[in-house]
């Protein structure tokens, strides 16, 4: 699935120094409804997958919360939901250790 990123807040505008890369989707298809959008990764594994965001600018899970609930739900979160939707996404890694073998 592809979604457009900053919906709410306009998070490249207050970013700065747009590239080409940036413009997601519409690199492809031409079509402006397709500026920004990303393909959105599924959840597995996301904890062990740092750097995020589609230009690795979110060192950490937390600062990717933080910075999707600016722009994707345009306000701020409590410390505690941030905390919990971290301590969930990090329960979808399984615990197989042939995985990191």
């Amino acid at each position: 699935m592809f979604q457009v990123f900053g919906v709410l807040n306009e998070y490249f505008k207050r970013r700065g120094n747009i590239t080409e890369a940036d413009m997601g989707r519409f690199n492809v298809t031409g079509n402006e409804a397709d500026m920004h959008a990303f393909k959105v990764p599924s959840l597995r594994m996301a904890a062990h997958t740092a750097p995020y965001l589609h230009d690795g600018s979110a060192a950490t899970l937390r600062e990717a919360v933080d910075i999707m609930f600016e722009f994707r739900l345009g306000r701020e979160a409590p410390d505690e939901d941030e905390d919990a939707i971290v301590a969930f996404i990090e329960t979808l890694a399984g615990e197989s250790e042939e995985l990191w073998q």
